[in-house]
């Protein structure tokens, strides 16, 4: 859980443009409706990735459909982006959200998620 929260939060971070000017000066830039719909997905992104660090149970289906929505979202611009090094960039944070899935859904993080909310037995 903790790996897929790190991941969740690198992969939030490039939902914001400054990454891509910083790494791709001079790229054209997304349409705006991309552009904004990615301030929102990088918001509650982030927002889900504290959730998972702090084992909430919400947290669980948040990243998924986080996840899902940066994969359609990205999806576009594995084929028209401009650039051989913007369509990798873009293919490794495809990559990343399928991988984040994978591990949350893990039954060892579904345990923890669960398991989190439960009180101690131990005093």
């Amino acid at each position: 859980v903790t790996v897929a929260a790190i991941l969740l939060v690198l992969l939030s971070l490039t939902n914001f443009p400054w990454i891509y000017e910083l790494l791709f000066p001079g790229a054209e830039g997304p349409p705006p409706a991309l552009l904004y719909s990615g301030y929102v997905v990088g918001v509650v992104g982030l927002l889900a990735a504290v959730g998972l660090w702090m084992l909430k149970p919400w947290s669980y289906w948040s990243t998924i459909v986080v996840c899902a929505l940066n994969f359609l979202l990205g999806a576009p611009g594995v084929v028209f982006a401009a650039g051989a090094a913007l369509k990798a960039f873009i293919a490794v944070t495809e990559v990343v959200a399928i991988l984040i899935i994978v591990l949350v859904v893990l039954p060892d993080s579904r345990r923890a998620l669960a398991d989190a909310q439960r009180p101690s037995r131990v005093r």
